[in-house]
C-alpha cells in the first residue's frame, strides 16, 4: 500500500509541475502551482524505505514531467522515437538516480525497521546541522537543483521542463537569473515546497507528545526566518532591476519575417523565399511611407536550401520571378536567413547556417549552429559509412548535421542615441566641416550582433561566450513549427527570454511561426507577433550599454557549489556509514526482524 502511495504521489507532483509549465491551456504557465508541485514529491522519500522505492519515485516523476511538458515532441516525425522515447526515459534514468541522493540523509535511520516513523531525530538545538529539519530542507532543494543543471548540459542536455520556465509571470522573481542564472530561481522554489513539506509532516505524522516534537518545531521556525530574508532579498533586487531605467545607447531597425510555412511539405525554397521577399517588402514600403528606413531583414531558420557558398550563383537567377540577390540589391537592406553552409564537400561537412548579406548582395559569411538537436540534426558516429548506412537502412533516416566550431558576429550599421557617448578622437580632421564628421561618425557606428540557431540560445555554453567576446544584440532565428503546438513555441521563448536578463541584453527571435519578439534587458516583451500567422514586424531595437552581471563574470557558479557541498556530504556520509554501521538491505531488514521473533517466542517459550 505505501509502495502505491509513493508511485502516486511522484505522478501527481510531475503531473502538477507540467500544469505549472507553458501548456495548451495556460499559454505562459503557471508560476503559483510550482510552490506545491514538489511538495507530494518530498513526502515520498520521507516516508521511502529502501533505495529502490527511491530510484522509482525520481524515474516516475522526472519522466511523467518530461512527457507531459513536452509531448509535442512527438510531431517530429521521423525522428519522434528519439526525440521523445529516446529523451523521455534518459530524463526518467537521470530522475532515478538523484532518487538514491535525495533519499540519503533517511537511508541510515530507516536501515532501523523500528525508527521508519522518525526520519531524523531532533533531540536538542545542539543537535549537528546535517541531521536537522533546516539542512533536509537546503539539501533537498540542493540536489534538484543539481538534477536539473545535469539534465540541461552538455551533449544530451534538455533545458525543457525546469522550474524556471515556469516563473514567467513572475517577472521580479525572474531578476534574480542576472545573479545565478536561472538555477537560483529553481532553487529558491524548491527550498519553499520543502518548506511546506516539512510543515505538513510536522502536523501530520508528528505527535506533539512525541520528545523531539518542540525541536523540530524550533528549527522549522528558524528556517522560515531565513526563508523570508531570502525571499524578502529577492523581491527588492527584482523590483528594483524592473523598474530600474535603462537607456538604449544604439538603435537599428530591423524587419522581421514570419514565414508559418510547413517544413515538412516544404520540397524546394521557392514558396518560401517568394514568400519572405513579398512580406518582407511590403513591411519596408510601410517605414518608407513614415519616413523609416530598414537596417537589417530577417528570415528564420532553414529558409534557404541550396548549400552556400556555391549557393551563391544559384540565388543570383532563383527564384526566376525575382531572383534573391536581385531582391536584396533593389531593397537595399542587408539580410540575414537561414540556411546552409558546405564547408568541405569531400567530407560533407555542411553546417545548419545563419548566412549573411550586405545590401549590396554579396554574402558576407555565416554561423554555424553550435549545439545541434541529438539524435535528430546529429547522430553519434554518423560520419562513418557503417552507421550511416544503417541508419538509412533500418531506421530510415539520416543526420547530415555539423556541430558549429567558432562564434561568429555581423556588423550592423546602427543609429546612434542622445544617450551615446562618442569614443575620443585621437586625429581631428581640422579641414572637415562639423556636420561632415558628424556624419561620418554616424555612418561609422556599428551593433555587434550574434545569432544562436534555434536551441543555441537555451544553453550558457553557447551563450555565455557569444557574450563575452562582444555580443551586443542576441538575434536568433529559429522554426519550431513542426510542433503544430502553441506550447512549444512558448517553452522555447520562455527559456531563451533568461538570456536577456543574465546579460542584460536585448534579445529578438524571428521564428518561422513564432515566437517572434523582442526582448528587453530586463525581460518584458517590447514587440512580437501572432502564433501561426504569415506576418512581418518592423522593430526599432535599442542596443544598451555592455554592463557584466555577476552570471556574465561567474557562470553557473551556484550549480557548481552546490555540487561541492552534496558531494562533501555523500562523502562524509559513506565514511561514516562504513565506519559506524553497516546500511543492511532492506530484504536483510526483514529478515533480521524475522529471526528477533522467532527467537523471541523461543525466549518466551523457555521461561514458561
Amino acid at each position: 500500500m505505501e509502495v502505491i502511495l509513493q508511485v502516486f504521489y511522484s505522478v501527481f507532483s510531475g503531473l502538477i509541475f507540467s500544469a505549472a509549465i507553458p501548456n495548451e491551456i495556460y499559454s505562459f504557465g503557471a508560476p503559483v502551482l510550482t510552490l506545491v508541485a514538489f511538495i507530494p514529491f518530498y513526502l515520498v522519500f520521507y516516508k521511502a524505505r529502501s533505495y529502490k522505492q527511491a530510484f522509482l519515485a525520481g524515474f516516475l516523476q522526472a519522466i511523467t514531467t518530461h512527457l507531459i511538458s513536452s509531448f509535442w515532441l512527438a510531431y517530429f516525425k521521423d525522428f519522434a522515437i528519439f526525440t521523445l522515447g529516446a529523451s523521455a526515459l534518459g530524463t526518467g534514468v537521470i530522475g532515478g538516480f538523484f532518487g538514491f541522493v535525495y533519499y540519503l540523509p533517511y537511508a541510515k535511520t530507516h536501515s532501523d525497521p523500528e525508527q521508519v516513523s522518525i526520519p531524523l531525530s531532533e533531540k536538542s538545538l545542539k543537535t549537528p546541522f546535517y541531521k536537522t529539519t533546516a539542512f533536509r530542507i537546503i539539501y533537498f532543494a540542493s540536489v534538484y537543483t543539481i538534477y536539473e543543471w545535469v539534465k540541461s548540459s552538455g551533449f544530451l542536455g534538455y533545458p525543457w521542463g525546469t522550474v524556471s520556465s515556469a516563473i514567467f509571470k513572475w517577472p521580479v522573481i525572474m531578476q534574480l537569473a542576472s545573479i545565478t542564472g536561472t538555477y537560483g530561481i529553481t532553487f529558491f522554489i524548491i527550498l519553499i515546497n520543502a518548506f511546506l513539506a516539512e510543515f505538513l509532516i510536522l502536523k501530520i505524522y508528528t505527535f506533539s507528545e512525541e520528545e523531539n516534537y518542540g525541536f523540530r518545531k524550533i528549527h522549522l521556525q528558524y528556517t522560515s526566518t531565513l526563508l523570508l530574508i531570502f525571499l524578502g532579498a529577492i523581491l527588492i533586487h527584482g523590483l528594483y532591476q524592473c523598474n530600474k531605467p535603462r537607456h538604449p545607447v544604439k538603435e537599428f531597425t530591423a524587419v522581421l519575417v514570419q514565414q508559418n510555412a510547413d517544413p515538412w511539405k516544404q520540397i524546394n525554397d521557392y514558396d518560401s523565399i517568394i514568400l519572405s521577399e513579398k512580406l518582407s517588402e511590403e513591411k519596408i514600403q510601410e517605414l518608407k511611407d513614415e519616413g523609416r528606413k530598414a537596417d537589417l531583414i530577417v528570415w528564420s531558420e532553414g529558409i534557404l536550401n541550396r548549400a552556400f557558398p556555391s549557393g551563391k550563383n544559384h540565388y543570383k537567377t532563383f527564384p526566376m520571378e525575382r531572383p534573391l540577390i536581385e531582391f536584396i540589391k533593389d531593397e537595399k537592406v542587408p539580410l540575414l536567413t537561414g540556411g546552409a553552409y558546405l564547408q568541405n564537400g569531400e567530407r560533407r561537412k555542411i553546417f545548419n547556417a545563419a548566412l549573411m548579406f550586405d545590401e549590396k548582395g554579396n554574402f558576407r559569411g555565416y554561423y554555424a549552429k553550435n549545439h545541434l538537436v541529438p539524435f535528430a540534426e546529429v547522430i553519434p558516429f554518423s560520419e562513418f559509412p557503417l552507421v550511416s548506412n544503417f541508419l538509412k537502412k533500418v531506421v530510415g533516416i539520416s543526420a547530415g548535421w555539423t556541430p558549429g566550431e567558432q562564434y561568429t558576429y555581423f556588423d550592423i550599421k546602427s543609429r546612434p542615441t542622445k544617450y551615446y557617448r562618442l569614443p575620443a578622437v585621437k586625429n581631428i580632421d581640422i579641414t572637415q566641416s562639423y556636420e561632415e564628421q558628424k556624419k561620418k561618425e554616424d555612418e561609422a557606428i556599428k551593433t555587434r550582433v550574434c545569432t544562436p540557431i534555434c536551441f543555441d540560445d537555451a544553453f550558457t555554453d553557447i551563450m555565455r561566450p557569444l557574450f563575452l567576446n562582444g555580443a551586443e544584440v542576441f538575434m536568433n532565428i529559429t522554426d519550431d513549427s513542426w510542433s503544430l503546438k502553441d506550447s512549444s513555441e512558448i517553452q522555447h521563448f520562455v527559456i531563451a527570454s533568461y538570456r536577456a536578463i543574465e546579460y542584460r541584453t536585448t534579445l529578438v527571435r524571428c521564428a518561422n511561426a513564432g515566437y517572434s519578439v523582442v526582448v528587453s534587458p530586463s525581460g518584458k516583451i517590447l514587440s512580437d507577433m501572432p502564433l501561426f500567422q504569415q506576418d512581418a514586424l518592423a522593430a526599432d531595437i535599442p542596443v544598451y550599454e555592455r554592463t557584466m552581471t555577476t552570471y556574465a563574470r561567474l557562470g553557473n557558479w551556484l550549480p557548481y557549489t552546490l555540487i561541492l557541498l552534496t558531494l562533501t556530504y555523500i562523502t562524509y556520509s559513506i565514511l561514516t556509514f562504513c565506519k559506524n554501521d553497516y546500511i543492511p538491505s532492506e530484504r536483510k531488514i526483514r529478515k533480521k526482524s524475522k529471526k528477533d521473533k522467532k527467537s523471541k517466542k523461543k525466549n518466551s517459550k523457555n521461561k514458561k
